[in-house]
């Protein structure tokens, strides 16, 4: 047989075959014609690494498992009779059996143990492909945060844009929102919160938004002092609201996940907002719920003893 027929029979293709060859899982067969010539054996042998190989052994377990077939006389690979030992040479001993079941059995387990966590992983994967389909289907955007949290954001850009007001503030914060929420570091509490807020709430935060873009506009020597002032505003809103805020910061999680969400938290407002009356704003806003009697545990449990660091 060519490599074409003996890879049909097979089902798989001549390079396929010829990288076998390479690995060493299947003899060369002789040269007929210039050609080489597969017989019987060789197409056993093939059928055997690719029925292995199709129940989900990698080609290393495979090589190892036809190796041992080979040594207790188990296989069907015929060697070319140039590879065959000499008289002169010691035979080559058996593997024990026990031993060689011992080994299949623990690369079975092995592979089992694998195939188990891949369909853990599709099974997760289908379970996120459901619940964005029913998104879809439900008319919400495809999105990494609850639809509060971008029915909010639509709310305040509208209030911005029909004062004329810039929405690059607004912009930054949405897409720092979008990220902590695709490092899953949004809890669901914000939605409860989000959904409390009334018309008043709406245009109090695009005006503080308007105002915090100005911060980096400002021409007064003193841009703290309007930092100050505006951290003072946003502080009171949270007073305001005071049992939903304080929700949503006992869901944060405590210990290392939670220093980590404000610590990229302080990533990315440092980068999104670099203007040092901006960077003030934003340390005078934590300084005051750090003095909060209320908040301030709620917040040192998750973010750590020292927040401001």
């Amino acid at each position: 047989m060519r490599v074409t027929e003996i890879a049909g029979l097979a089902g798989t293709t001549p390079r396929a075959v010829r990288h076998y060859h390479r690995l060493g899982l299947l003899d060369v067969p002789p040269t007929v014609g210039g050609r080489r010539d597969y017989g019987v054996e060789h197409l056993a042998r093939l059928l055997r690494i690719r029925w292995l190989a199709d129940g989900g052994l990698t080609l290393r377990q495979v090589a190892a498992i036809v190796a041992a077939d080979d040594l207790d006389g188990s296989g069907a690979a015929v060697a070319d009779s140039a590879d065959r030992p000499s008289q002169d040479q010691a035979p080559v001993p058996a593997a024990p059996p026990g031993a060689h079941r011992r080994r299949v059995l623990r690369d079975l387990h092995a592979t089992r143990a694998g195939i188990e966590a891949r369909r853990r992983s599709l099974d997760e994967q289908t379970a996120r492909i459901d619940e964005l389909i029913a998104q879809v289907e439900s008319g919400r955007a495809l999105a990494p945060v609850p639809v509060a949290v971008l029915r909010f954001y639509d709310a305040v850009e509208a209030r911005i844009r029909a004062v004329g007001g810039d929405l690059g503030s607004l912009t930054t914060e949405r897409q720092v929102t979008l990220i902590l929420g695709s490092l899953g570091m949004v809890p669901a509490s914000c939605t409860r919160f989000l959904e409390a807020l009334d018309d008043d709430d709406i245009n109090l935060i695009a005006e503080q938004l308007i105002a915090f873009g100005d911060l980096a506009r400002a021409h007064e020597r003193a841009p703290d002092r309007l930092a100050r002032q505006l951290a003072r505003r946003t502080y009171g809103l949270a007073l305001r609201h005071k049992p939903l805020v304080q929700n949503v910061l006992d869901d944060l999680p405590g210990g290392t996940m939670g220093r980590a969400i404000w610590h990229v938290a302080k990533v990315l407002l440092a980068t999104g907002y670099p203007h040092p009356a901006q960077r003030a704003f934003i340390d005078h806003l934590l300084t005051l719920l750090l003095a909060d009697p209320d908040l301030s545990p709620s917040i040192r449990r998750s973010a750590g003893k020292d927040p401001l660091l």
